[in-house]
């Protein structure tokens, strides 16, 4: 007898907002026509080889709808759960989710976007380098400090999207992002210093002194970041922060 899959806290809140969104949008009342499931096998087809790949544990909709245009296999880990929307997306245009696939190149689960900010020096030519290495990344206009970081703040709370933001001022950036409920950033000296701090909080926005890295570098470490999987935030930074508890100010 097969064993359960057990899933984590964000699988089941995936799901629950699908089931949500489909009775708020009035499908689960509409009279549908029995329609066969997304084929899916235990191991891969000659198709799914040559198709894309999705390593997060729910696929959504969202993930269907930046599979690339004619691919038709997508590959998916074999415990991974399909929403129904995205389920009926992958049908409608002849997409099969293969559980257990190969590894091949992933699909972007969440956009990547860039900026640049209270930079010593124009980083225009950086942030080119780093939209061109990443397919679809977008870059933000150059503005002031806490504009940048109120811009990435609403691109992560709207499209759960990861980012990049150049400035010569990374402790004060640092400060200025987390703040935000929406933003878990990480700063560091060096690339293994930062990806590490990033896998170690889940971190969304990599906040980098364009002068510290070569142009190589810096790419690859973008590149890296952008496609690393989707990580479950740790369960000290779920928590709502608490107040100080003192009676001196109010907050």
């Amino acid at each position: 007898m097969s064993t359960p899959h057990t899933l984590d806290a964000a699988a089941i809140q995936a799901l629950v907002a699908e089931v949500v969104r489909r009775i708020q949008a009035g499908q689960a009342a509409a009279p549908r026509s029995a329609a066969p499931p997304v084929p899916a096998a235990a191991t891969a087809t000659p198709a799914a080889a040559a198709g894309a790949a999705i390593t997060e544990r729910v696929i959504t909709l969202a993930m269907i709808e930046r599979v690339p245009a004619g691919v038709q296999a997508v590959s998916a880990v074999a415990t991974a759960v399909i929403t129904p929307s995205a389920a009926d997306r992958a049908r409608e245009r002849g997409i099969t989710i293969v559980r257990g696939g190969p590894a091949t190149p992933a699909v972007a689960s969440r956009p990547f976007v860039i900026a640049q900010a209270a930079c010593r020096s124009d980083a225009s030519a950086r942030t080119s380098a780093i939209a061109r290495a990443i397919p679809g990344a977008q870059q933000l206009p150059t503005s002031g400090l806490a504009d940048v970081v109120a811009a990435l703040a609403g691109h992560a709370s709207r499209d759960a999207a990861l980012g990049v933001l150049l400035t010569s001022r990374p402790a004060v950036a640092l400060v200025l992002a987390n703040r935000s409920a929406s933003l878990r950033a990480v700063t560091g000296r060096d690339a293994a210093a930062i990806a590490s701090a990033a896998a170690d909080a889940a971190a969304n926005l990599l906040i980098i002194d364009p002068a510290a890295f070569s142009g190589g570098a810096l790419d690859r470490l973008c590149i890296d970041f952008h496609r690393r999987p989707s990580a479950p935030v740790p369960t000290e930074l779920q928590a709502a922060p608490a107040g100080c508890g003192c009676k001196t100010h109010t907050h």
